[in-house]
């Protein structure tokens, strides 16, 4: 059994993610190219060259195939992942999940609203943050 493993994914590639901190010093960290994922997603060819680019700037080790082969091949002790509400990589996860233990690293909290509401446009979500979405920790009371 390998050491722990940290799978990232796109909704967190950045540096500056918790999960850096959160899991074991020294922890490889890798982004699984799945081409099958990548194509369901529906990608543009713009949003894969930004990925790319993207890893190519983090200090992860890119490796191509399908996610769940990948993991279980490198039989991790624990794997680490960012929390995403994004139901295609929850599924993802959720098939690796029974075979090796699993923790979601939650981000940094980017904002606070003040009511719990649905905003159905970006600018009706972002008209109620705005004012705390700048501040350390989204404005949150530690």
């Amino acid at each position: 059994m390998n050491p722990a493993l940290i799978c990232l994914h796109e909704d967190a590639l950045r540096i500056t993610h918790p999960i850096f901190k959160f899991a074991p010093t020294g922890t490889k960290a890798i982004y699984v190219w799945d081409d099958e994922y990548l194509r369901r997603a529906n990608y543009s060819l713009k949003r894969l060259v930004f990925l790319y680019e993207t890893l190519c700037d983090l200090p992860v080790d890119v490796v191509r195939g399908a996610t769940r082969t990948v993991v279980m091949a490198m039989t991790p002790a624990m794997l680490y992942v960012p929390a995403t509400n994004n139901p295609s990589l929850l599924s993802l996860f959720a098939g690796i999940s029974p075979a090796t233990p699993l923790t979601f690293v939650d981000d940094d909290i980017f904002a606070v609203m003040e009511k719990t509401s649905e905003a159905r446009r970006f600018f009706q979500y972002w008209s109620k943050v705005e004012r705390s979405a700048f501040l350390h920790n989204g404005g949150a009371l530690a």
